[in-house]
């Protein structure tokens, strides 16, 4: 049965809990019968030091053995060496006393005990502890097991559950003190109606308080940084400051306040966050800046105190963290509202930070709360704002925040030069002054904003091309350098990436896209980006495996991605189809881009799905799903004086829009745009001369060096698909088996086929696969998979680029080695051939 509860404020002797069984087993250890102790005990404050002595002179007394307690007028040399000299607090004693003591002490027949806190620390008492060390080991107080506990509790009679127990243990971490002043004041009372003992730790708060504000102003500081876990900003490796704090540190753990180690009891730490005054920590907050990890992460207990001064520095602190580590940015913010800030002062950088660590629906819900409650006018909502409709494949709505709060500063306009000539303003390009304010030294970010937006000025000139490209691919490298993760309609990398292809290098295209994913450009929400355009690079240069693995990377990081983001996926799993699959995949991914395609504005930045789409669709006989948005594509292109870097590539997929539904009707007038580029743009001219060949070779002639120069013309500006077509539309039309060969073994040789094989160096001739006894060639298995498939001949000729005749004769030697009576016999007996090669051959459908 539970005793009555003890009174408050009698304290527990924690000699009880080690001083009597380490004193009598020290004694006993010191044979203190032949009149010798000589003994070291050592422990931070009120850890029993005096309650051991004061046992040891009972114990002495028992025994007879004379003893004498050190006073400042002790005379140590007329002391006889029989008598044991106690001496309490050693560690207060001044040097002169310290080496009388140790010259005493160095007479190993003389008794000694020495009782003081492990600092302040002296060589001279050193000395002293090792000498009486070589008798016996030194008795350390200050920490309490649960045992120890439990034996003070069963000699007194007293109870307590293991649950109590357990948690003022875990509150005061075992530090002698700090249990024996939560046993005296535990009632069981209480804790029935306060399961996490709020009310005694508030009591142990106290008291703690009380020693932390007689502590001097160093040790104060200490503690109460240690106890916001703000380890960043202490001193560390081999300085003055590091050993000052390692002395403080010490110092700390003499006065019961820290472990040994550094570390702040659970206890002590809730005191100094309840004490400390507000004035003071603010102050803390501020100096903390970037490294506030404590705050951030562990920072409920805020939520108590409300001043806004105290929600001033931590949105302040977060404002540094936005960049760098949003979602600690974020915790801050919400921090700062909770303490009293409004939440609208702090809403456009909020934005932004959702927006850093890619939170879309987040960062354009704190735009629309902070603009509904009049803080329309601030310029930082605009980039967030205008970022998050371009991210939702609204750019219109991205340009129209800029109309409404117009940029103040160079960067900002930069930022609305991107919104605008997006959506075809016909004024984007035009030069403006902006008064910056006075002259101040430039930053790496306001220079790389600077070189954008005199790259895409350049860009919409025409015979400016290649300068464009060089200021882009330089604002691009040093917006990268500026690790900044600012809200931007469009990526700097992603920009300069596009012109590049527009340009037909896509050497430069990888080297841009490739050096910011290394240097993480514009941040967590932009790494999906950077990755779908690494795809589509790798896409244009014909890496099957690379352009896969770049798609299932974003996916990774953002299986959600935002509706400009999901049109890139959508793109390029339709590329990968159109170029690598069947016509069944290639219709799968259609109808799953379809709806990507709905749900978006096309602008500038996304002509490239948008073209994929727009031969996807042609030759899927959907065509007129596309009308719209391409019919708004070359609006907008025509809007901004349709610049060869931008009109280019879009006039060739109008082109091939008219191939692919034979409807020679339509190319004059994007064959005749080209022409007219081609004086300032040899990507122009190139499209403009294929374009020409092409129309030949559908006419029904078939020049072989032309068509084999203009297919090598188009692979060299990144068309290699459409090059590798119209070699095999030539090789089509051509009687002549000679001219018909030499141009499907160039269709092959620029668009090779992803067979999922490793090459080898075997002539296509060769016997690579056995079935039922019999073997087929390379080439025979690849028109074995596509049979089973379900593709024509026809069919089969465009995939693998040979003629339908030639695909025909692979069929019928294939199903005399196989000995199969119809078709379905042999698309059965390939299946089960095919299998075990190559895994289970899934069900297609052929158009």
């Amino acid at each position: 049965m539970p005793t009555a509860a003890r009174p408050r404020g009698a304290f527990v002797d924690v000699t009880y809990f080690t001083g009597a069984n380490l004193a009598a087993s020290a004694l006993d250890a010191a044979a203190i019968d032949a009149g010798i102790a000589r003994i070291v005990i050592s422990g931070n404050a009120r850890a029993g030091k005096t309650a051991v002595l004061r046992r040891l002179q009972f114990l002495l007394d028992e025994h007879d053995t004379p003893w004498t307690l050190f006073r400042a007028d002790t005379d140590l040399e007329a002391m006889p060496s029989a008598h044991v000299l106690l001496v309490d607090d050693v560690h207060l004693l001044d040097e002169k006393t310290l080496r009388r003591i140790r010259a005493r002490g160095e007479d190993p027949s003389t008794g000694l005990v020495v009782a003081g806190r492990p600092w302040p620390k002296s060589q001279t008492l050193t000395d002293i502890t090792r000498s009486l060390e070589r008798s016996q080991p030194a008795i350390v107080l200050g920490q309490v097991s649960r045992s120890d506990v439990l034996d003070y509790l069963d000699s007194h009679e007293r109870q307590l559950s293991p649950t109590c127990l357990d948690l003022i243990l875990r509150l005061t971490g075992g530090v002698s003190w700090l249990v024996s002043a939560a046993i005296s004041a535990h009632d069981d009372r209480d804790c029935a109606d306060d399961p996490t003992h709020a009310s005694l730790a508030g009591i142990l708060e106290q008291s703690i308080a009380h020693r932390i504000d007689a502590a001097p102003a160093d040790l104060r500081q200490t503690i109460e940084t240690l106890s916001f876990d703000a380890y960043e900003i202490l001193p560390t490796g081999e300085s003055d400051r590091a050993e000052q704090l390692d002395d403080l540190i010490a110092q700390g753990y003499s006065e019961g306040l820290l472990l040994r180690n550094g570390q702040t009891v659970p206890v002590v730490r809730s005191a100094v966050r309840a004490a400390i005054p507000t004035r003071r920590l603010v102050g803390y907050i501020t100096e903390l800046g970037v490294n506030g990890a404590g705050i951030g992460t562990n920072g409920e207990w805020l939520t108590q105190i409300n001043d806004r001064r105290l929600g001033a520095a931590l949105a302040a602190s977060a404002d540094a963290l936005v960049d760098s580590d949003p979602r600690r940015a974020e915790e801050l913010y919400a921090l700062a509202v909770s303490v009293g800030t409004p939440a609208t002062d702090v809403a456009a950088n909020r934005a932004r930070a959702a927006w850093a660590r890619g939170d879309l629906d987040s960062a354009a819900l704190l735009v629309d709360a902070a603009m509904s409650s009049g803080q329309g006018d601030d310029p930082a909502l605009a980039d967030t704002g205008a970022a998050t409709w371009s991210a939702r494949g609204m750019l219109e709505m991205g340009s129209a925040f800029y109309r409404a709060i117009p940029p103040s500063t160079a960067d900002a306009r930069t930022r609305a030069l991107i919104a605008q000539i997006g959506v075809g303003r016909s004024d984007a390009g035009a030069d403006a002054d902006i008064d910056t304010g006075a002259d101040v030294a430039p930053t790496t970010v306001h220079v790389a904003m600077e070189l954008l937006g005199r790259g895409l000025r350049a860009s919409l000139r025409h015979g400016s091309a290649e300068e464009a490209l060089a200021d882009l691919v330089r604002a691009s490298h040093l917006y990268s350098s500026s690790h900044s993760s600012a809200p931007i309609p469009e990526i700097p990398a992603v920009i300069a990436t596009i012109v590049a292809i527009n340009l037909g290098d896509l050497t430069t295209a990888r080297s841009v896209i490739e050096a910011a994913l290394e240097a993480g450009q514009g941040g967590q929400w932009a790494r999906p980006r950077l990755l779908l355009w690494r795809a589509w690079v790798s896409m244009l240069r014909v890496r099957p495996a690379e352009t896969r693995d770049a798609l299932a990377d974003a996916m990774r990081i953002a299986p959600h991605p935002s509706p400009r983001d999901d049109l890139m996926v959508q793109a390029l799993q339709v590329a990968i189809a159109r170029r690598w699959e069947d016509t069944a995949a290639l219709k799968s991914a259609w109808d799953r881009a379809r709806d990507s395609l709905q749900r978006i504005d096309v602008d500038l930045f996304t002509l490239h799905p948008l073209a994929e789409f727009v031969s996807a669709a042609a030759r899927l006989g959907d065509d007129a799903a596309t009308d719209t948005q391409f019919a708004k594509a070359l609006a907008i292109v025509e809007s901004i004086g349709s610049p060869a870097v931008w009109a280019t590539q879009l006039r060739w997929s109008g082109i091939q829009h008219g191939i692919l539904v034979n409807r020679p009707d339509t190319l004059g007038s994007h064959a005749r745009a080209l022409v007219e580029a081609a004086p300032v743009s040899s990507v122009a001219a190139t499209m403009a001369s294929a374009g020409r060949t092409w129309s030949s070779v559908l006419a029904g002639s078939a020049d072989v060096d032309a068509v084999e120069k203009a297919a090598q013309d188009l692979a060299a500006i990144g068309l290699a698909w459409d090059a590798a077509r119209l070699a095999g539309y030539g090789a089509n039309q051509s009687s002549d088996r000679k001219v018909s060969a030499r141009l499907l073994a160039r269709a092959r040789e620029l668009h090779p086929q992803d067979s999922g094989r490793t090459p080898t160096s075997a002539s296509e001739d060769e016997a690579t696969l056995s079935l039922d006894g019999s073997v087929l060639s390379d080439r025979e298995v690849d028109v074995a998979r596509l049979v089973i498939q379900g593709k024509t001949y026809a069919e089969i000729g465009e995939t693998i680029f040979i003629s339908p005749r030639t695909a025909e004769h692979h069929i019928a030697s294939i199903r005399r080695r196989l000995g199969a009576t119809s078709r379905s016999d042999l698309i059965a007996k390939l299946r089960v051939a095919l299998q075990p090669a190559t895994g289970p051959i899934p069900e297609r459908s052929g158009r």
